[in-house]
């Protein structure tokens, strides 16, 4: 027989020589944050140089995105280019036609899924490696197999972007002329209490319902790494454990809330602290690249965001992961184990 209690206050059932736990689970001592900040001081290390291992692949991949997506758009950028300097010529104004504009947009909304695959697969390798942190020493592994909090994320991000996406489409049908030309389906003029209505009611509600949904499946990856259920199941044990109980809603909000803020605040002030390395990258394109001002000029205001994103996620990820991994735990309790819709696999 091995003791229940586990080092920074997490808290096991005693199992038994056959491998099953058994006795009564001992109740954790110390709070969320506390036993986060355990876990940290006793494996960060391990977990920030796997966040600075996987934040490199990350950006090795969105390089060569980039460079793809650069070279889909590149007979545009050419396009506009000659137009600028033809205007130049006959010393008139330019201004980009409005349908090679909406190309680059296309382009860049052919490379959003795959820039997410990346980003998922980056959060799928913390999220696994904090479940292991948060288990050891002294508790059973995670059953979660990499390729199962995979599809977690992939199933919750495609679920949860279908409100709002679904919202700012009905918004543009009716009151843009996205989907057709020169004629608006409910105008302003005509209809003065529908159109705001369409025009600011479909986004709102699905962003409503998009938080909604975000908020309820903030625990399936962990659900996924710690218990070995599949995506569908780990979004339904997510959403019992969220919405279950008053308190259980009030404790993820409780967690959830400073993690947003902490997330958005920092990626705020690090796009601020890298605007300086926009006209440095555009110059550094038309040094060792083709010269073109538009396409340096595209180049220049992605970087910023890139060097936001990829330190912000570097930097909150680990510390976020295992909060979400002690809260499952907390919330689930530990002897409250669902089992894995497969064999139960250690990772």
């Amino acid at each position: 027989m091995t003791s229940g209690r586990a080092s920074g206050g997490l808290a096991h059932p005693t199992p038994s020589p056959g491998g099953r736990e058994t006795g009564r689970p001992h109740e954790p001592r110390s709070g969320i944050a506390r036993t986060t900040g355990a876990v940290l001081r006793r494996d960060g290390l391990r977990l920030y140089g796997r966040s600075a291992h996987v934040t490199g692949l990350v950006a090795v991949g969105g390089l060569l995105l980039t460079a793809v997506a650069f070279l889909a758009a590149w007979p545009t950028f050419d396009a506009i280019r000659q137009g600028a300097v033809r205007a130049r010529l006959d010393e008139d104004s330019y201004a980009p036609d409005g349908t090679r504009v909406q190309t680059l947009w296309l382009v860049l909304l052919a490379c959003l899924p795959f820039l997410v695959l990346l980003l998922h697969l980056g959060c799928t390798a913390l999220q696994t490696a904090c479940a292991r942190a948060v288990a050891a020493p002294g508790g059973s592994l995670p059953r979660g197999r990499f390729r199962t909090v995979l599809g977690v994320y992939a199933l919750r991000g495609v679920c949860v972007w279908i409100p709002l996406v679904t919202g700012v489409l009905v918004q543009g049908y009716f009151t843009t002329t996205l989907f057709r030309e020169y004629t608006v389906l409910v105008p302003q003029g005509e209809h003065p209490r529908l159109f705001p209505l369409l025009r600011h009611g479909p986004p709102l509600l699905g962003l409503l319902l998009t938080l909604v949904l975000r908020f309820g499946w903030a625990l399936a990856p962990a659900t996924a790494a710690r218990e070995g259920l599949r995506p569908p199941a780990a979004l339904r044990r997510s959403w019992s454990l969220t919405w279950g109980r008053t308190a259980s809603w009030a404790r993820t909000l409780a967690v959830a809330l400073p993690l947003g803020g902490l997330t958005v605040g920092l990626y705020v002030l690090l796009q601020a602290a890298a605007r300086p390395a926009r006209g440095g990258t555009a110059s550094l394109f038309l040094t060792w690249g083709p010269d073109n001002t538009y396409a340096a000029h595209v180049a220049g205001v992605l970087a910023p965001i890139a060097l936001a994103l990829l330190l912000t996620g570097a930097l909150v990820l680990p510390p976020a992961h295992t909060a979400l991994t002690v809260l499952h735990q907390r919330l689930a309790g530990p002897g409250e184990r669902q089992p894995a819709s497969g064999p139960a696999t250690r990772t």
